[in-house]
């Protein structure tokens, strides 16, 4: 504890101070005791922060420049708490001489703070002790008059204690600023929508500016307005005025306005007898004295605007800074400054700032824990980085495990009074009961986003209604609204609803988790009617009770923007069910999302939401439900390149679903097996899924699924080199789904035969057909789509020699079917591409790019598109006169390709063999393959392999000295090449040219 000689001469320098103001502070030897003891403990404090090596020299100083006499003289322009700020600042400036001169050293070397701020806790200290002593001596007039944490120098308040005190009312102290915080961090926005305002306006701003900074409980407020008003204060030399309104004190009311006005009035020199009794005299005496001021005005912690209108002064340049958890939207005039949590980067250096340990940097891992589960809550933080201060064997990890492990986060914020929990007791508790109801309620909602639909849903209350009541406690700061109509909780916020509603009657509480799953499902089935998929599904029944308000959709672009919304909330919804026991919901709903997460090239979204209810289903002995969510999880994986797993799991839905006798569901998983069996290169138990499958469609009158089996087989056929005949199939079903109006399937049948028409030399027909695949996807939303048709046109595109735009395209499609996390998509995008690459001569990206697509290919199987990509690196592989490793992969293309039946594939495959062989000079080793490689393309009607193949041939013939053999060869490929446009046709010509000369 401080010596008492520095009590003692600190004492004899506040009884001068205060006597030379004519004011006897200590009347006995009681009051001198209690004066010292309080001084005393509050200097002592600032003397204990220290170092201990120099806390002797901080002694001697302080007690030699006390001992001086105070250069202080109150004249009632300035308040007490500047003029000592000016006198300590006076006196440290000789202590600080004295110690240069006694030591030889700078004042801060030695004391190891500096000045300034020594100077500040002194005076701190001084002011405090003033004021507990004030408190402690019942100048409960003082105390309430100026209710804040520093004396201000409302000399005449302590006159309704002292006999005989008579002091002009010009005496009166016009400078109550509380202090400002030092720990304030960021808010710099905020901070410059003030200063720029006061820039704008200026001196000569008409009227009172007013900024009202409004937010939920702990966001920071009151310290954001008192750094403000600090900033602005050297502007406002007439007064800077500080008010608490108690608009959310624990155990007080609101200050009425009528007692509001009576301590502003008393502040600025009115006698307490002159001040009127009803609350319009005194307000317009207030606005009446201030006519010719300008002041600034803090107003902290107002609960209506109400409670603000009448202490608003009338005169031009004022400025009026209010806070307040409630949105004042009644107030005229204002300028509202909404405080929103710190961004975390704020967050985590205000955290190391109070937390006050050595070493603790905010860029440490464990700091971004522990204000993230604070919410970025500057009184969450505070309260949590009090406890690491307080205890010095708490590490930060403890916080984060400690945060981590509770269900009741909020309820371990707290600090002695001061808690998050009691903050938003009081925030609740200006609620309607109506509002307080429908606010209990909002914490069952799953999601993350709330909208007066689900409100309506969760309180059964009619839409306007939950409106009104949203609107009510966002007004309150208890929701935010991030967009028009939508409003989302504070997780801390949620964490207080949640354990409200915990509270009301299980029946109650039950009813509206029902309501709002039956909300939820009704609406996405709506939704999903308008989004027509290709796949038919057996449908799921409805939930009994249809919600009274939901959404109306106009169309298919309505309901996709409206599930793209709230595709997060219909997720969490999912998951609810499965965790409790609403296996129908859980069904229902993911099977409802279905086709549009699959368009929309949402995929793990997807299998999260079917594997949740498959959870629900299986644990419910749900069979058909099972059966459904086996299907479209074997779906997604197929699209994400896990082709065994999704045979599996249609083998299982199929068996389900015969169990159930749900002969649709069977058929569709029974096609979807195929289509697995196909990409596993079972080709032959594809065609007989797909065969057996039609017959179910068949015997349903199923169209749509009819068209989908020839879809698949017509895949098969290009597959195994069947040009003519895919072509015919795929123009079958594309006639099915347009006379279904079945867009979606009618996109992809245009991508399909957009394929065979390319690989018949068709290029304008292939081209035009991707147009309308294109279009249709666009329209659809259909991401998928869209991927697998810039693919197509990619190749049309370097087929008929637009490289620049092929480069483009086919990039755009390797990109999208990554984001989708389609990796046979990409893989085979990616083949094309590292084609397109060798066409414009850059051989290094396209050996990296074939690289790349066949580790995709061999990750997942997919031995068609392993076998395409070897043979294009060995071509790579030979221009770059690596012949060992081209003849290699070449040969390994050609062998994969004979086995598995992909007679287009083996044909391009021998091509490039007798290529490289002509390119070794082994023209004769090199005829049989180029000549096989005719025949096939012939057989198939693949003209472009059909001139690649007489080229090479020509080539070959030219090898062993048959030069009007090799010219009939160029002159059959340059007529096919001119047929189908293609830009090859220069590289004959002049190869024509060339041997004609010779």
């Amino acid at each position: 504890m401080v010596s008492i000689d520095i009590v003692s001469a600190v004492v004899g320098w506040l009884v001068t101070l205060c006597n030379d103001s004519g004011v006897e502070l200590v009347r006995n030897r009681r009051d001198d005791r209690s004066l010292r003891k309080t001084i005393g403990r509050s200097v002592g404090t600032v003397i204990a922060q220290s170092d201990p090596a120099v806390r002797s020299t901080l002694e001697h100083g302080l007690v030699r420049s006390f001992s001086s006499p105070p250069k202080l003289r109150l004249d009632g322009s300035v308040s007490v708490r500047d003029a000592l700020q000016e006198s300590v600042a006076d006196q440290i400036a000789d202590f600080g001489e004295w110690v240069s001169d006694t030591t030889g050293l700078p004042f801060q070397d030695v004391v190891e703070i500096e000045p300034d701020r020594f100077t500040e806790r002194v005076c701190e200290a001084v002011v405090s002790g003033l004021r507990q002593y004030a408190a402690a001596s019942e100048l409960t007039e003082l105390v309430h008059a100026l209710d804040t944490a520093e004396i201000i120098g409302r000399l005449e308040a302590l006159g309704l204690r002292i006999d005989g005190l008579s002091l002009p009312t010009r005496a009166a102290a016009t400078f109550s600023l509380p202090r400002d915080i030092p720990s304030f961090t960021g808010r710099h926005a905020e901070l410059e929508r003030v200063l720029e305002a006061m820039n704008v306006t200026g001196p000569a701003m008409q009227g009172v500016d007013i900024h009202a900074i409004d937010g939920m409980a702990g966001v920071g407020k009151s310290a954001m307005a008192v750094r403000a008003a600090h900033l602005l204060a050297p502007r406002f030399q007439d007064g800077q005025l500080f008010l608490h309104l108690h608009g959310h004190t624990p155990g007080q009311r609101p200050v009425d306005p009528r007692d509001a006005l009576a301590s502003l009035l008393l502040v600025i020199g009115v006698p307490a007898a002159q001040i009127p009794s009803d609350l319009q005299t005194r307000s317009a005496l207030w606005r009446d004295r201030l006519r010719t001021k300008r002041i600034l005005l803090l107003l902290d912690d107002a609960v209506s605007s109400e409670q603000v209108r009448h202490l608003l002064p009338g005169s031009q340049g004022s400025l009026v800074l209010v806070t307040s958890r409630r949105r004042l939207t009644a107030l005229e005039g204002v300028v509202p400054i909404s405080l929103e949590t710190m961004p975390p980067a704020e967050a985590k250096v205000l955290f190391s700032r109070l937390a006050a340990r050595p070493g603790l940097i905010p860029s440490d891992p464990q700091v971004a824990e522990v204000v993230r589960l604070c919410g970025y809550l500057p009184l969450a933080i505070r309260l949590t980085a009090g406890k690491l201060a307080h205890h010095p064997h708490w590490s930060v990890q403890d916080l984060v495990e400690d945060l981590a492990a509770t269900r009741h986060r909020i309820a371990t914020m707290r600090a002695e009074e001061d808690s998050v929990a009691s903050a938003f007791d009081l925030s609740y508790r200006d609620l309607t009961s109506g509002q307080q109801r429908l606010f209990r309620l909002l914490g069952l909602h799953p999601g993350s986003v709330i909208d007066a639909y689900i409100a309506a849903s969760l309180a059964d209350i009619p839409l306007a209604n939950a409106q009104e009541f949203l609107d009510g406690i966002f007004m309150h700061h208890l929701i935010d609204e991030p967009a028009r109509g939508d409003y989302r909780m504070h997780d801390l916020v949620r964490e207080k609803a949640q354990s409200l509603v915990s509270l009301d009657p299980v029946a109650e509480t039950e009813a509206a988790v029902t309501r709002m799953l039956n909300y939820y499902q009704h609406t996405v089935r709506r939704a999903a009617q308008l989004i027509k998929g290709r796949t038919p599904e057996s449908d799921v029944p409805a939930s009994s009770t249809p919600p009274a308000w939901a959404p109306d959709f106009a169309g298919p672009a309505q309901a996709v923007d409206w599930l793209k919304h709230q595709r997060s909330n219909i997720h969490a919804t999912v998951d609810y069910a499965a965790v409790h026991a609403r296996p129908a919901h859980a069904v229902g709903i993911s099977a409802a999302m279905n086709n549009f997460l699959r368009s929309q090239g949402h995929w793990d979204q997807a299998m999260a939401l079917h594997e949740s209810a498959l959870t629900a289903a299986t644990a419910a002995g749900d069979q058909a439900g099972e059966a459904q969510a086996w299907g479209r999880l074997g779906s997604m994986q197929r699209l994400r390149g896990e082709f065994s797993a999704a045979m599996a799991s249609q083998e299982r839905a199929q068996e389900l679903h015969r169990q159930v006798d749900d002969r649709l569901g069977e058929a569709t998983a029974v096609h979807e097996l195929g289509v697995a069996q196909r990409l596993c290169c079972e080709y032959e138990a594809d065609r007989a899924s797909q065969e057996r499958a039609r017959e179910l469609y068949r015997a349903l009158g199923n169209t749509l699924g009819e068209a989908n089996t020839l879809h698949e087989l017509g895949t098969l056929h290009w597959l195994l080199g069947f040009l003519r005949t895919a072509h015919n199939i795929h123009a079958e079903s594309l006639e099915i789904y347009q006379d279904l109006g079945n867009e979606y399937g009618e996109a992809f049948a245009y991508n399909q035969l957009a394929l065979t028409n390319y690989h018949l030399g068709d290029y304008p027909t292939a081209t035009a057909q991707i147009a309308h695949a294109l279009d249709l996807h666009h329209a659809l939303g259909d991401r998928h789509g869209q991927a697998y048709s810039f693919k197509e046109l990619g190749v049309v595109e370097y087929l008929t020699g637009d490289f620049g735009s092929s480069l483009a395209t086919l990039t755009r499609s390797v990109d999208l079917h990554r984001e989708l996390g389609s990796r046979y998509g990409m893989g085979l995008a990616l083949t094309d591409l590292g084609a397109l690459h060798r066409l414009m001569g850059n051989y290094t990206a396209a050996m990296t790019t074939h690289i790349q697509a066949i580790a995709q290919h061999r990750e997942f199987g997919f031995r068609y598109g392993e076998a395409c990509s070897l043979k294009e690196l060995g071509v790579v592989k030979g221009l770059l006169e690596d012949r060992a490793g081209a003849e290699a992969d070449i040969g390994a293309a050609l062998e994969l390709h004979t086995s598995l039946g992909h007679r287009y594939g083996q044909t391009d495959a021998l091509i490039a063999q007798g290529n490289l062989l002509v390119r070794r000079a082994q023209c004769e080793e090199a005829h049989d393959p180029l000549t096989s490689a005719l025949a096939g393309a012939r057989d198939i009607e693949a003209p472009l392999l059909e001139a690649h193949a007489l080229e090479g041939l020509a080539r070959c013939l030219f090898g062993t000295n048959e030069p009007e053999q090799g010219l009939s060869r160029l002159r059959d490929a340059l007529a096919i090449l001119q047929r189908i446009g293609s830009p090859d046709l220069q590289r004959v010509e002049e190869a024509l040219r060339r041997h004609s000369a010779g």
